[in-house]
């Protein structure tokens, strides 16, 4: 074969490849349309003589209440196709489905439940078949509602903070966690070094005094001074600060939780009403009954989670420079082989009075702040408590996805508006509780907080605090100033146990005596001149007496 004649034969070639390609692809088409149409000839099809759509009137959806009749076998006959369509279609009217719930379960006496159940198969016979596929779906999806505390947010220990040191909002932002934990359980998420970050909800632009950032600096500088010590100077430090203490704002958190928390209450009772579980008939309030139990395990749960057994709590305040205290007063300090902490538990039954000078002006401090000290670690029973919280969480969920995949006669309706405003007052609430904490760190720190290994490292601290000249403490039921005890009181009677910083400072006055010039010295003040009088009695003159108590100023 001659040269020229090669190209030919290479085209030849290839066009003889190609068209056997395309053969190929046509034959498998034609195959695969074969296989296709023998597939879809074997699917059920609507036949032309099915029943036509009668446009009849729709069939209501109430009835009377029925007594069960074992001799009756009747099935109530569930509409037609139309009837179908016109229950699905169109208005949703609450009250009417409110309503049906309520006939359900209205009977009454020793056979109330078999009265409920035999109302509950009527009123699903009435279904149509649309209606029950709704209904269906509709429990599915509000089996997704125990799962909300997931979804609401993380545990931070700003939420600690806000527990710690407002209960009263701390315990309605549990409400709001729909069975979500708060507070962190590693004790590392509460480095007092780790500024707070409100989960990113919050901006965060740092307030914090030049003059407290230079001392930390300079303790910082200094190695000779104990981590107690230390502590006490930072103390020391936020005692002197005057700024801030003026939470009128988070009043407001707490009206906005409380607002949140009705809207929970008020989009379940409407769910409660017209849904019905049918091993649980004539109980109406079962929503709420899963709420309030989802609330109690999330209090336990957030109090035992905190990872540490031991805390001292202590409430701070600034105290008039011209106090006098007794002598006898008793001082808080280790005694008897024991501890300054044992010390404090174990209490001082004494009531002291303090002297303030009538003609010596004094300051009165309207907030305070508080110092918190965490031994690390927890107990044994402390351990216990938190595995038979954590079983009792797992417990509580399951029941509530069986609670509310079980329920019947539950509209999509309905379960959008519940799974809308619960979720949405739940992240609201976690926004809101977020909000508060930054509130009280606006101006000055609210609390200064450290975590020791022991407790002798604990005890440490304390008596470093106590030796401050010029506070007011606070703490386990007794009032300590300047390191003594005057007054022991119960502190679940204390309005601080509740609203923590939103109570005003313990008020001083409810425990002084006030000196009064003696008028045949020249107007000088007589120390054995004293008298006992409120405020408002103190503006109307004084009455005196005589006393020979030794006492000292501190």
């Amino acid at each position: 074969m001659s040269t020229s004649e090669q190209p030919t034969s290479k085209a030849s070639f290839g066009s003889i490849i190609c068209s056997d390609a395309l053969y190929r692809i046509r034959r498998f088409n034609k195959g695969a349309k074969n296989l296709t149409v023998f597939a879809c000839s074997l699917l059920p099809v609507a036949a032309a003589q099915a029943a036509s759509i009668q446009n009849s009137n729709p069939n209501t959806v109430l009835f009377t209440p029925t007594a069960l009749d074992p001799e009756s076998t009747r099935v109530p006959d569930s509409g037609s196709i139309q009837d179908d369509i016109d229950r699905v279609t169109g208005w949703f009217f609450m009250s009417a489905w409110n309503q049906r719930g309520n006939l359900i379960r209205q009977a009454s006496g020793p056979n109330s439940t078999a009265y409920c159940l035999g109302n509950l198969s009527l009123a699903l016979h009435q279904l149509g078949t649309l209606n029950g596929a709704e209904y269906n779906g509709a429990a599915g999806a509000l089996s997704l509602l125990p799962t909300a505390g997931a979804l609401v947010g993380s545990p931070t220990k700003e939420l600690w903070v806000v527990y710690k040191l407002m209960p009263l909002a701390g315990i309605l932002s549990m409400f709001l966690s729909l069975g979500g934990t708060m507070v962190p359980t590693q004790a590392g998420a509460y480095d007092p070094k780790v500024s707070f970050t409100y989960g990113g909800m919050i901006a965060t632009t740092s307030l914090i005094a030049e003059k407290r950032r230079q001392g930390e600096l300079e303790d910082a500088r200094t190695s000779l001074i104990s981590p107690a010590e230390m502590f006490a100077r930072r103390v020391q430090r936020r005692a002197e600060d005057d700024r801030g203490g003026i939470y009128r704002n988070v009043w407001i958190g707490i009206a906005i939780q409380a607002v949140l928390i009705a809207t929970i209450l008020i989009a379940l009772w409407f769910g409660q009403m017209g849904g019905v579980i049918t091993w649980w008939c004539d109980v109406y309030a079962w929503m709420w009954f899963w709420y309030f139990l989802v609330v109690i395990v999330s209090i336990v749960e957030n109090f035992v989670g905190v990872p540490f057994t031991n805390n001292w709590t202590l409430r701070i305040s600034k105290v008039p420079h011209t106090i006098q205290i007794s002598r006898d007063a008793p001082k808080v300090q280790a005694r008897d082989g024991k501890d300054v902490l044992d010390a404090i538990k174990s209490g001082f039954n004494a009531t002291s009075l303090v002297k303030l000078s009538s003609q010596e002006p004094y300051t009165k401090r309207n907030s305070c702040f508080y110092v918190v000290i965490s031994q690390e670690g927890v107990s044994a029973a402390h351990a216990t408590f938190r595995v038979l919280s954590k079983a009792s969480n797992v417990a509580v969920f399951a029941f509530g996805t069986t609670l509310f995949a079980s329920a019947t006669l539950m509209s999509v309706s309905v379960v959008l508006m519940i799974l809308s405003l619960v979720l949405s007052a739940g992240v609201w609430g976690r926004v809101t509780a977020m909000w508060i904490a930054s509130q009280m760190n606006k101006l000055s720190d609210p609390v200064l907080h450290t975590v020791v290994h022991e407790r002798l490292d604990a005890a440490g601290h304390m008596e470093e605090i106590l030796k401050i000249p010029g506070l007011i403490i606070e703490t386990g039921g007794h009032i300590i100033i300047n390191g003594y005890s005057i007054k022991r009181r119960n502190p679940w009677l204390s309005a601080a146990t509740y609203i923590g910083l939103l109570a005003a400072p313990y008020d001083i006055t409810k425990s002084a005596i006030f000196t009064q010039p003696d008028s045949t010295m020249g107007g000088e003040s007589r120390s054995d001149a004293l008298m006992v009088k409120s405020p408002r009695l103190r503006r109307q003159g004084y009455e005196f007496m005589d006393s020979s108590s030794d006492s000292h100023i501190v």
